[in-house]
């Protein structure tokens, strides 16, 4: 076998040897590159165990029942949320000036919160629902409030409850047997909160002239509706009573505003009275 023969067949072997060397390389790095790409996408397709909730409503009312008395009501909650668990539990949480006054457990009724919440007459509630799931996470949701108010009745609850009449009187004269109103207001304020939300109103204003007590005349007014919810008003503007011309010494007219609602209530208010000194009667109250 010739010299050159052996040379070219050692730098064919180490040919060989060279590209052997670089193939096995070569799979070992793929081999590296591929295996924590996998790993990360398992990871990632894992579902998460600390992803939380988004807590809210869908819906919330509030109603309202009466008393007997005007010093309070009953507000019943009925709120839905977006998605509940059965481990879900919610309470009714009423405010007064920033403090908590209520916070009422919900039960879950027809797939919704309900509640009722026993109020004492007051102005400035703010009714609220937090919701608190398995793990311990809350949200407190607000439904009506002084900030935000969806029924400014029910914020308002004591003014809500109330009926009153006011009679005043900016102007008058007193001339011989004349008393003549020149200038005065009359305003009627039904009940906005009522049972079964009744449509409570004006049926009846009258100014009435008294003595001692004892009615001398009245004077039918016509009443409009006012600014504010179930309110009603009337300008008086040179309405007269004739006033008797024995009035005995200390005695005393009075002119007052009665007012008959539909639901039978009777609201009075005083405007003005006038007493007899020495033979002439002089303006006391007005």
């Amino acid at each position: 076998m010739s010299k050159k023969f052996l040379r070219a067949l050692t730098v064919l072997l180490a040919v060989v040897a060279v590209v052997m060397v670089l193939s096995f390389a070569a799979c070992g790095k793929q081999s590296e590159t591929t295996t924590p790409t996998q790993e990360t996408t398992a990871q990632t397709a894992a579902p998460s165990e600390s992803s939380t909730r988004a807590l809210s409503l869908t819906e919330a009312s509030l109603s309202v029942t009466t008393w007997s008395s005007p010093n309070g009501a009953t507000v019943n909650l009925t709120a839905v949320p977006s998605e509940h668990d059965k481990d879900d539990s919610a309470e009714f949480v009423v405010l007064l000036d920033g403090v908590s006054i209520a916070s009422v457990p919900c039960e879950w009724k027809d797939n919704a919160y309900v509640a009722s919440a026993e109020l004492n007459g007051a102005d400035g509630y703010g009714y609220y629902v937090t919701i608190t799931s398995k793990d311990g996470s809350f949200v407190e949701l607000p439904v009506n409030t002084p900030e935000d108010p969806t029924d400014e009745n029910l914020v308002n609850l004591a003014s809500s409850l109330q009926s009153y009449c006011t009679l005043t009187l900016n102007d008058a004269s007193l001339e011989g047997d004349d008393l003549t109103i020149l200038s005065g207001y009359a305003l009627v304020q039904a009940p906005r909160i009522t049972e079964n939300d009744e449509n409570v109103a004006c049926a009846q204003a009258n100014l009435v002239l008294t003595l001692d007590g004892q009615e001398l005349s009245s004077i039918a007014l016509t009443m409009a509706p006012g600014e504010a919810d179930r309110s009603y008003d009337a300008n008086i503007t040179d309405m007269s009573f004739t006033v008797p011309e024995d009035i005995g010494e200390g005695q005393q007219l009075v002119l007052r505003l009665d007012a008959v609602l539909t639901n039978g209530q009777i609201l009075t208010a005083l405007g003005g009275s006038w007493t007899a000194e020495n033979g002439t009667i002089a303006n006391a109250v007005g």
